[in-house]
């Protein structure tokens, strides 16, 4: 049996006004970039070249040499990680830093609610637990369907927030020696893990 297989070679991204290219080499990405540097002209368009900037990622055991990309010959500037639509992209192609800012923005939003809901009284723990379904966890798990996990992510991501946030709310203590699956258990909230193979093979086309 012969299959054939298709195979298509993604160059841009677009959103809105945010624009993102990809290539394989930096010879093609500079031929993209004055390409769309010369239609830009064209339409009276100007690129801002103090926001746009080169993320390079080399292949497993080559060396990193810094690309040099240039728009009307002004070089752009080089950086180790960029955001694009939320999301944090790395030039090791890892998402340890994009689990780190997750993490960062999920904790500032925990944060944000201690005085409104987490320390009121007359809110009760199943309406406490409702804001972190609804607003905590989305903030913490943004994107999270395109992830690659290892399980020093899915460590970091579930003991060393989702259920020291979900003590928290409880007002369980660490000297009350309750274990995770206790946590999870009173709070009625799968784990991290659970939760990132439920999105993504949702998001695969599983139901």
């Amino acid at each position: 049996m012969v299959t054939k297989v298709t195979k298509d070679i993604i160059r841009d991204f677009l959103f809105a006004d945010d624009c993102v290219f990809n290539a394989v080499s930096e010879a093609d990405m500079q031929c993209s970039v004055d390409m769309f540097s010369s239609d830009c002209s064209n339409f009276g368009l100007t690129i801002s070249t103090k926001k746009t900037e080169v993320l390079h990622q080399p292949a497993p055991g080559k060396p990193y040499v810094e690309p040099d990309i240039t728009v009307n010959g002004q070089r752009l500037n080089t950086v180790n990680r960029f955001t694009y639509l939320g999301s944090t992209l790395s030039q090791n192609v890892t998402i340890d830093d994009e689990v780190n800012v997750r993490i960062a923005r999920a904790s500032s939003t925990f944060g944000r609610l201690y005085p409104n809901v987490w320390n009121r009284r007359g809110i009760t723990t199943q309406t406490k637990l409702k804001v972190y379904r609804a607003v905590v966890l989305p903030t913490l798990l943004y994107a999270c369907e395109t992830w690659t996990v290892y399980q020093r992510h899915a460590r970091k991501l579930n003991h060393h927030f989702h259920t020291t946030s979900l003590r928290k709310i409880l007002g369980i203590k660490w000297q009350d020696k309750v274990p995770d699956t206790e946590v999870l258990a009173r709070a009625d909230l799968p784990s991290i893990t659970t939760i990132l193979m439920q999105s993504q093979l949702r998001w695969a086309g599983h139901s």
